[in-house]
């Protein structure tokens, strides 16, 4: 009998030392091409991307977000005018006009300022989307057998699986 309680004694440590704990990621957003991943979906319109980063009430990522919103629009707004700068003399020399060489060179100034501040508006939402990842933190899933007690106040051994 000794013997019988001892083998199940060992097997139970044995099942124990070998049970599996980790650590798995919750929902997880990834930054992907001026847009977001969210669960296998690109997401790159500024409403969609607000209702996922601002699930959780967080000061630091919306203040991240409201800045990558205003960056954006003052980057869309610059390369506007580049563009129409740049545009526009190259179709007065299409229709004949004489080229105009400063206007051509102040829109791809233009341009280049939209695009810097395009890039910071990235950075802003990447810093966001980092911060979300952050404060979501990982789950515990636990495959360990545990002692635990039943409803007629017996101790038994039993798999528990958590979540």
């Amino acid at each position: 009998m000794k013997h019988i309680i001892l083998i199940l004694l060992l097997s139970l440590f044995a099942s124990n030392s070998f049970s599996q704990d980790f650590f798995a990621p919750k929902d997880t957003v990834a930054y992907q091409k001026g847009g977001i991943l969210y669960k296998g979906v690109h997401y790159s319109k500024i409403e969609d991307m607000q209702r996922i980063l601002l699930t959780t009430p967080n000061q630091e990522i919306s203040q991240l977000f409201s800045s990558y919103q205003s960056s954006l629009s003052t980057a869309k707004v610059f390369s506007f005018i580049g563009g129409f700068a740049v545009g526009w003399p190259i179709g007065g020399a299409i229709a004949g006009r004489k080229f105009d060489t400063g206007l051509f060179a102040g829109g791809i100034g233009v341009s280049l300022i939209g695009l810097l501040i395009n890039g910071g508006a990235n950075a802003k939402l990447k810093q966001a989307v980092s911060t979300f990842n952050k404060n979501t933190g990982n789950g515990k899933i636990s495959f360990r057998p545990v002692f635990y007690q039943n409803e007629y106040q017996q101790l038994s051994a039993g798999l528990t699986i958590g979540f």
